[in-house]
C-alpha cells in the first residue's frame, strides 16, 4: 500500500516490545490493520485486509 500511497503514514507496533502502545490501542492480536482520518479510527481489521478492501475504506474514509 505504501507504493501505491506514497502519502499514507504508518505506523508499526511491536506488541511485544511495546505493551503500553499495544494497550493503549487495544490491540489484543495480531496482525492488526487500523485506518485513522484526523485521529479517529475509521477502518480496523484483525487479520491483514486485501488491497482492494484497504482501497476500499480508504475511499470510504474520504469525505
Amino acid at each position: 500500500m505504501q507504493e501505491l500511497l506514497p502519502a499514507l503514514e504508518v505506523e508499526e507496533i511491536n506488541v511485544v516490545e511495546q505493551v503500553a502502545r499495544g494497550e493503549e490501542l487495544e490491540i489484543t492480536s495480531t496482525p492488526v490493520i487500523r485506518l485513522l482520518q484526523d485521529g479517529t479510527e475509521k477502518f480496523r481489521a484483525s487479520e491483514t485486509p486485501t488491497i482492494n478492501q484497504l482501497l476500499t475504506a480508504i475511499a470510504g474514509s474520504s469525505d
